[in-house]
Protein backbone atom coordinates (compact mmCIF):
# COMPACT_ATOMS: atom_id res chain seq x y z
CA UNK A 1 0.00 0.00 0.00
CA UNK A 2 1.38 3.42 -1.01
CA UNK A 3 1.85 5.95 1.76
CA UNK A 4 2.53 9.55 0.84
CA UNK A 5 5.90 10.56 2.40
CA UNK A 6 4.42 14.00 3.00
CA UNK A 7 1.75 12.43 5.22
CA UNK A 8 4.52 10.89 7.32
CA UNK A 9 6.19 14.29 7.66
CA UNK A 10 2.94 15.83 8.91
CA UNK A 11 2.34 12.89 11.26
CA UNK A 12 5.76 12.57 12.94
CA UNK A 13 5.24 15.18 15.73
CA UNK A 14 1.82 13.76 16.62
CA UNK A 15 3.08 10.17 16.53
CA UNK A 16 5.93 11.06 18.89
CA UNK A 17 3.37 12.56 21.27
CA UNK A 18 1.17 9.46 20.96
CA UNK A 19 4.04 7.09 21.74
CA UNK A 20 5.20 9.25 24.66
CA UNK A 21 1.68 9.35 26.14
CA UNK A 22 1.30 5.58 25.80
CA UNK A 23 4.65 4.99 27.49
CA UNK A 24 3.66 7.26 30.39
CA UNK A 25 0.30 5.51 30.79
CA UNK A 26 1.94 2.09 30.82
CA UNK A 27 4.64 3.26 33.24
CA UNK A 28 2.32 4.79 35.84
CA UNK A 29 -0.33 2.10 35.42
CA UNK A 30 2.28 -0.63 35.90
CA UNK A 31 3.80 1.17 38.89
CA UNK A 32 0.61 1.94 40.81
CA UNK A 33 -1.23 -1.25 39.93
CA UNK A 34 1.41 -3.00 42.05
CA UNK A 35 1.00 -0.67 45.05
CA UNK A 36 -1.83 -1.63 47.41
CA UNK A 37 -4.07 1.15 48.70
CA UNK A 38 -4.34 1.50 52.48
CA UNK A 39 -8.14 1.13 52.39
CA UNK A 40 -7.84 -2.33 50.82
CA UNK A 41 -10.51 -1.45 48.24
CA UNK A 42 -10.76 -2.96 44.76
CA UNK A 43 -12.25 -1.22 41.75
CA UNK A 44 -15.54 -3.03 42.38
CA UNK A 45 -15.57 -1.83 45.99
CA UNK A 46 -14.92 1.72 44.86
CA UNK A 47 -17.79 1.67 42.34
CA UNK A 48 -20.16 0.33 44.98
CA UNK A 49 -19.08 2.90 47.57
CA UNK A 50 -19.42 5.88 45.24
CA UNK A 51 -22.71 4.58 43.80
CA UNK A 52 -24.13 4.37 47.30
CA UNK A 53 -22.87 7.81 48.36
CA UNK A 54 -24.11 9.51 45.18
CA UNK A 55 -27.36 7.58 44.76
CA UNK A 56 -26.34 6.10 41.40
CA UNK A 57 -27.92 2.98 39.92
CA UNK A 58 -24.98 1.56 37.96
CA UNK A 59 -24.60 -1.85 36.37
CA UNK A 60 -21.05 -3.20 36.61
CA UNK A 61 -19.38 -5.48 34.06
CA UNK A 62 -15.92 -7.03 34.22
CA UNK A 63 -13.80 -7.42 31.09
CA UNK A 64 -10.85 -9.75 30.68
CA UNK A 65 -9.17 -7.23 28.34
CA UNK A 66 -6.53 -5.04 29.96
CA UNK A 67 -7.30 -1.30 30.18
CA UNK A 68 -10.80 -1.87 28.79
CA UNK A 69 -12.34 0.39 31.44
CA UNK A 70 -15.19 2.59 30.23
CA UNK A 71 -18.66 3.95 30.98
CA UNK A 72 -21.60 3.48 28.59
CA UNK A 73 -24.15 6.29 29.11
CA UNK A 74 -26.74 4.52 26.93
CA UNK A 75 -27.10 1.62 29.37
CA UNK A 76 -25.62 3.21 32.51
CA UNK A 77 -23.01 0.46 32.65
CA UNK A 78 -19.44 0.64 33.85
CA UNK A 79 -16.96 -1.90 32.53
CA UNK A 80 -13.78 -2.51 34.51
CA UNK A 81 -10.89 -4.65 33.34
CA UNK A 82 -10.38 -7.69 35.55
CA UNK A 83 -7.22 -6.38 37.19
CA UNK A 84 -8.80 -3.04 38.06
CA UNK A 85 -11.98 -4.72 39.29
CA UNK A 86 -10.33 -7.24 41.60
CA UNK A 87 -7.02 -5.71 42.74
CA UNK A 88 -6.90 -3.36 45.78
CA UNK A 89 -4.31 -1.06 44.21
CA UNK A 90 -3.92 2.70 43.87
CA UNK A 91 -4.37 2.42 40.09
CA UNK A 92 -7.62 0.49 40.58
CA UNK A 93 -9.05 3.27 42.72
CA UNK A 94 -8.01 6.04 40.31
CA UNK A 95 -9.31 4.35 37.16
CA UNK A 96 -12.57 3.09 38.71
CA UNK A 97 -13.22 6.55 40.19
CA UNK A 98 -12.60 8.11 36.75
CA UNK A 99 -15.32 5.93 35.22
CA UNK A 100 -17.63 6.89 38.08
CA UNK A 101 -16.80 10.49 37.20
CA UNK A 102 -18.37 9.84 33.80
CA UNK A 103 -21.45 8.40 35.51
CA UNK A 104 -21.75 11.60 37.57
CA UNK A 105 -21.38 13.69 34.41
CA UNK A 106 -24.25 11.76 32.89
CA UNK A 107 -26.33 12.15 36.04
CA UNK A 108 -25.77 15.93 36.14
CA UNK A 109 -26.48 16.38 32.41
CA UNK A 110 -23.00 17.62 31.48
CA UNK A 111 -23.16 19.62 28.23
CA UNK A 112 -19.86 18.28 26.92
CA UNK A 113 -20.63 14.60 27.52
CA UNK A 114 -24.07 15.00 25.93
CA UNK A 115 -22.52 16.70 22.92
CA UNK A 116 -19.87 14.00 22.62
CA UNK A 117 -22.48 11.24 22.80
CA UNK A 118 -24.52 13.02 20.12
CA UNK A 119 -21.49 13.25 17.82
CA UNK A 120 -20.49 9.56 18.03
CA UNK A 121 -22.72 8.26 15.17
CA UNK A 122 -22.18 11.46 13.15
CA UNK A 123 -18.39 11.12 13.41
CA UNK A 124 -18.43 7.41 12.56
CA UNK A 125 -20.22 8.14 9.29
CA UNK A 126 -18.65 11.53 8.56
CA UNK A 127 -15.01 10.51 8.95
CA UNK A 128 -15.40 7.51 6.61
CA UNK A 129 -17.43 9.42 4.03
CA UNK A 130 -15.08 12.38 4.29
CA UNK A 131 -12.00 10.28 3.57
CA UNK A 132 -13.67 8.71 0.54
CA UNK A 133 -14.76 12.09 -0.87
CA UNK A 134 -11.29 13.53 -0.23
CA UNK A 135 -9.56 10.69 -2.11
CA UNK A 136 -12.00 10.97 -5.03
CA UNK A 137 -11.57 14.74 -5.13
CA UNK A 138 -7.79 14.38 -5.05
CA UNK A 139 -7.77 11.69 -7.75
CA UNK A 140 -10.05 13.68 -10.07
CA UNK A 141 -8.32 16.97 -9.21
CA UNK A 142 -11.63 18.47 -8.04
CA UNK A 143 -10.86 20.97 -5.30
CA UNK A 144 -14.47 21.47 -4.16
CA UNK A 145 -15.07 17.74 -3.65
CA UNK A 146 -11.83 17.39 -1.68
CA UNK A 147 -12.86 20.29 0.58
CA UNK A 148 -16.28 18.71 1.20
CA UNK A 149 -14.49 15.53 2.20
CA UNK A 150 -12.23 17.47 4.57
CA UNK A 151 -15.27 19.17 6.11
CA UNK A 152 -16.79 15.77 6.91
CA UNK A 153 -13.47 14.44 8.19
CA UNK A 154 -13.02 17.50 10.43
CA UNK A 155 -15.92 16.23 12.56
CA UNK A 156 -13.54 13.64 14.00
CA UNK A 157 -11.18 16.46 15.01
CA UNK A 158 -14.04 18.31 16.70
CA UNK A 159 -14.88 15.07 18.50
CA UNK A 160 -11.33 14.65 19.85
CA UNK A 161 -11.28 18.28 21.02
CA UNK A 162 -14.58 17.86 22.88
CA UNK A 163 -13.41 14.56 24.39
CA UNK A 164 -10.48 16.18 26.23
CA UNK A 165 -12.55 18.38 28.63
CA UNK A 166 -14.96 15.46 29.15
CA UNK A 167 -12.12 13.20 30.26
CA UNK A 168 -10.40 15.93 32.30
CA UNK A 169 -13.64 16.72 34.12
CA UNK A 170 -14.22 13.02 34.87
CA UNK A 171 -10.75 12.83 36.45
CA UNK A 172 -11.36 15.99 38.50
CA UNK A 173 -14.64 14.53 39.75
CA UNK A 174 -12.85 11.25 40.51
CA UNK A 175 -10.15 12.87 42.63
CA UNK A 176 -12.77 14.99 44.38
CA UNK A 177 -14.78 11.89 45.30
CA UNK A 178 -11.70 10.03 46.49
CA UNK A 179 -10.83 12.94 48.77
CA UNK A 180 -14.40 13.46 49.99
CA UNK A 181 -14.83 9.80 50.93
CA UNK A 182 -11.34 9.71 52.47
CA UNK A 183 -10.44 6.60 50.48
CA UNK A 184 -6.74 7.28 49.87
CA UNK A 185 -4.01 8.96 51.85
CA UNK A 186 -2.47 12.16 50.38
CA UNK A 187 0.51 10.19 49.06
CA UNK A 188 -1.79 7.59 47.48
CA UNK A 189 -3.94 10.35 45.97
CA UNK A 190 -0.80 11.70 44.31
CA UNK A 191 -0.23 8.29 42.71
CA UNK A 192 -3.83 8.06 41.47
CA UNK A 193 -3.52 11.58 40.04
CA UNK A 194 -0.39 10.64 38.10
CA UNK A 195 -2.23 7.69 36.54
CA UNK A 196 -5.14 9.92 35.50
CA UNK A 197 -2.92 12.72 34.15
CA UNK A 198 -0.99 10.23 32.04
CA UNK A 199 -4.29 8.89 30.69
CA UNK A 200 -5.42 12.45 29.88
CA UNK A 201 -2.27 12.99 27.81
CA UNK A 202 -3.43 10.26 25.43
CA UNK A 203 -6.40 12.48 24.55
CA UNK A 204 -4.08 15.44 23.96
CA UNK A 205 -2.09 13.16 21.64
CA UNK A 206 -5.30 12.14 19.85
CA UNK A 207 -6.07 15.82 19.15
CA UNK A 208 -2.57 16.34 17.76
CA UNK A 209 -2.89 13.25 15.57
CA UNK A 210 -6.26 14.31 14.19
CA UNK A 211 -5.06 17.87 13.55
CA UNK A 212 -1.96 16.63 11.71
CA UNK A 213 -4.17 14.55 9.37
CA UNK A 214 -6.48 17.51 8.84
CA UNK A 215 -3.56 19.82 7.99
CA UNK A 216 -2.18 17.25 5.55
CA UNK A 217 -5.55 16.96 3.79
CA UNK A 218 -5.83 20.75 3.53
CA UNK A 219 -2.29 21.03 2.16
CA UNK A 220 -3.01 18.41 -0.50
CA UNK A 221 -6.38 19.95 -1.40
CA UNK A 222 -4.95 23.44 -1.88
CA UNK A 223 -2.22 21.85 -3.97
CA UNK A 224 -4.96 20.68 -6.35
CA UNK A 225 -6.38 24.21 -6.42
CA UNK A 226 -3.00 25.72 -7.30
CA UNK A 227 -2.52 23.23 -10.13
CA UNK A 228 -5.96 23.99 -11.52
Amino acid sequence: MFIDPLYIVFSIPALLLVFSAQILVRFFYSKYSKVANSAGLTGVDLVERISKSQGLDIKLNISMNELDDHYDPRTKEITLSDRIARTPSIASIGIAAHEMGHALQHQSGSVFINLRNFLVPVVNIGSTLGYILFIIGLSLQVFGLAIVGIAFFSLSTVFTVITLPVEADASIRALRMIKKLNILSPVEQDGAEKVLIAAALTYVAAIAQSLSSLLYFLFRAFGVRRRN
